[in-house]
C-alpha cells in the first residue's frame, strides 16, 4: 500500500464501527443530535463533532481515530471492544 493511502475495510468502508455505533444509538434511543451533545459533553468540548461527520461515522465515510472511539464507547455507554468487534 503506497504511503499516505487510508486503510478500508473489505466492504470498502473507512471504518467498521459505524454499524455498530447507529445500532447502540437506536437502541439508546438517541437521535445524530443527541449523540453528537454526548459526545461534546464527554470530551469536556475537545471534539467539536457535527451533525454530519456522525452521519459519515455510521455510513462507515470517514474514518475514526482512537480517541474518537474512545469519546463514542464513553457517549454511548459500551465497550471499545463491542465497537470494533461487534
Amino acid at each position: 500500500m503506497p504511503r499516505g493511502d487510508r486503510l478500508k475495510a473489505k466492504n470498502g468502508k473507512l471504518n467498521t464501527v459505524g454499524g455498530r455505533v447507529r445500532e447502540r444509538r437506536r437502541s439508546l434511543r438517541l437521535t445524530q443530535d443527541e449523540l453528537q451533545g454526548r459526545l461534546g459533553f464527554v470530551t469536556d468540548g475537545e471534539w467539536a463533532v457535527s451533525g454530519q461527520e456522525v452521519l459519515n461515522i455510521e455510513r462507515g465515510l470517514r474514518t475514526v481515530l482512537d480517541v474518537e472511539l474512545l469519546a463514542l464507547a464513553r457517549a454511548l455507554e459500551c465497550d471499545v471492544l463491542w465497537l470494533l468487534t461487534g
